[in-house]
């Protein structure tokens, strides 16, 4: 789950923007775009080379606070207001050809920061970005018209289409949190690694404010607020036989309203440093293939990295340098093919702003290209039965979008609020029941419950398929994971849990899912080589 820390290491902070503040840059900041899309549609133009036909405008405010602490002591921390940022999309040639899904050399188009948020600046930032676009969208351009002509590639749908636009500007007001508050929370969770058999407990905390403009040359506009608050812990031991150990967790909430309260964060961060402290001295666990019960965070980032990334980016990247589009979704030429087990759906639906009390990132309103979003029924009864798509697939569904600092020109086919949902449920103690008593009929003494896994490498519970007790492992790691792991669902859990992913390079978005059992799953004895251990012991803690 490392995505969450993208924004991590740019920090800056805001104070909060009262409504009549809001109100104010709302009007400028749309009026300069304005002003500097008609000027750029109308004037803008090379000789001999084609106007651009469509383009976008982004403005982001990013206001942040953001703390880091280290075992119970504060080390770090940095407050910015107003960190203005401008990106461009522009598109040349026509609907039907354009230079869109091209992959050339980029030029930066995005993330430029603004030394203030007035008219002058935004009109000249916006100048500059749309010149560095326009260029480089006739870069992409001629050399696509090359590539398709030597190719002799024939593009099954029109780069661009016809869509009804639509706009979305509510106002938006962002409430004071209490500075002192935060650090002070960082600090106690990250007290509670301060033990011996830790060697390291981090935890950073951020609190973002980012309102974003949107314009585009056909008139949509929208403001959006993605703003977070996330919360991420790491820990770090080494066995006594010098194996090392790491484990995290990423926490990612829309504002402070829904933020748990200080007594539950420092017990979340007290169970990891505990887990870990227990880990220290478990048994290393053994090489196992079989059944594997994936509990809720585990749940959610097997379907973050075999489902959401493969049901987006839908339409191919032509490339001069190869001839297949390795970063495209593996879901786009399997429509209509069982995907996963006949009693699950699948939705994607953008519409809903929250779920059991929890605010969702990928909500929106209007998509990337100016399009109201649909709610997308992607599986139904184990089959695929649609995707994401843009106005560069034919006919749009509303789930276009660019991560804000992604460096294209073109939006493309995203997931936003996916809903996975199991016709046969279980409740937590059945679903345990039902992991052993298949271990049972494949004959197998123990089975693994994972709670969370981080990369490859994972801490396990061993779970003895009679008595049902548990002991946590060490030293396991998990193989490289496909969609084919969507078949091997079992049984699913009755306990939706909401898991928000928020990026930089990618758009936000969220997964609601229940703790699923797989049939079958490999579990390797990890190859990573034990590390000498310390001539002196830890020094006291006191």
């Amino acid at each position: 789950m490392k995505k969450f820390l993208i924004l991590i290491f740019t920090l800056f902070f805001i104070g909060p923007l009262n409504a009549s503040d809001f109100k104010t840059t709302q009007e400028t900041v749309f009026k300069a775009m304005r002003d500097e899309m008609a000027r750029t549609m109308k004037n803008l133009k090379t000789k001999g080379m084609p106007r651009p036909y469509y383009a976008t405008y982004k403005v982001k405010i990013q206001d942040f606070f953001a703390v880091n602490s280290f075992m119970g002591e504060e080390f770090f921390d940095a407050l910015s207001k107003g960190d203005v940022s401008v990106s461009v999309t522009m598109r040349v040639g026509n609907e039907k050809t354009d230079s869109s899904f091209f992959e050339n050399t980029v030029i930066t188009t995005a993330g430029s920061q603004l030394p203030s948020l007035s008219y002058g600046s935004l009109r000249q930032a916006l100048w500059l970005k749309s010149d560095q676009a326009y260029k480089q969208a006739l870069d992409q351009y001629t050399k696509k018209l090359a590539y398709l002509k030597k190719k002799e590639v024939k593009e099954e749908n029109p780069d661009f289409s016809k869509a009804e636009i639509s706009s979305d500007k509510p106002q938006l007001e962002f409430k004071p949190f209490d500075k002192d508050y935060i650090i002070s929370l960082a600090e106690e969770m990250s007290a509670q690694g301060n033990v011996k058999e830790l060697k390291r407990f981090y935890t950073r905390i951020f609190v973002s404010h980012e309102p974003t403009f949107y314009l585009s040359s056909e008139g949509a506009e929208y403001i959006k607020d993605e703003s977070n608050i996330t919360i991420y812990l790491s820990a770090q031991a080494d066995t006594p036989e010098g194996f090392p150990l790491n484990a995290s967790r990423v926490m990612v909430y829309k504002d402070m309203s829904e933020l748990p309260s200080k007594e539950e964060l420092i017990k979340t961060a007290k169970d990891l440093s505990l887990e870990m402290q227990k880990a220290v001295n478990s048994p290393k666990g053994e090489a196992y293939i079989g059944p594997v019960l994936l509990e809720e965070e585990a749940a959610a980032t097997l379907f973050d990295r075999v489902f959401a990334k493969n049901a987006q980016k839908t339409k191919k990247v032509l490339s001069l340098n190869r001839d297949t589009d390795y970063d495209m979704g593996d879901f786009a030429r399997k429509k209509g093919l069982r995907i996963m087990p006949s009693d699950f759906n699948v939705t994607d639906d953008p519409q809903i702003e929250s779920f059991n009390g929890r605010k969702l990132m990928g909500a929106y309103k209007v998509d990337d290209e100016g399009v109201a979003p649909k709610k997308l029924q992607i599986v139904k009864n184990g089959k695929l039965t649609d995707l994401p798509a843009t106005r560069s697939s034919g006919e749009t569904n509303g789930h276009a979008r660019l991560g804000f600092f992604e460096e294209k020109l073109f939006a493309q086919a995203s997931v936003s609020n996916l809903f996975f949902l199991p016709q046969r449920t279980f409740s937590k103690k059945e679903l345990k029941e039902e992991l052993m008593k298949t271990c049972r009929k494949e004959n197998l003494d123990y089975c693994y419950i994972i709670r969370r896994f981080d990369g490859s490498n994972i801490m396990a519970y061993k779970v003895d398929a009679k008595t049902g007790e548990e002991t946590l492992t060490y030293g396991l790691e998990m193989p490289s994971l496909s969609t084919r792991t969507l078949r091997d669902i079992i049984a699913a859990g009755d306990d939706l849990n909401v898991f928000n992913f928020a990026s930089n390079t990618e758009p936000y978005y969220s997964i609601i899912s229940p703790s699923v059992i797989l049939s079958e799953m490999e579990l390797k004895e990890s190859q990573v080589e034990n590390k000498k251990p310390p001539k002196l012991k830890k020094p006291p803690l006191n």
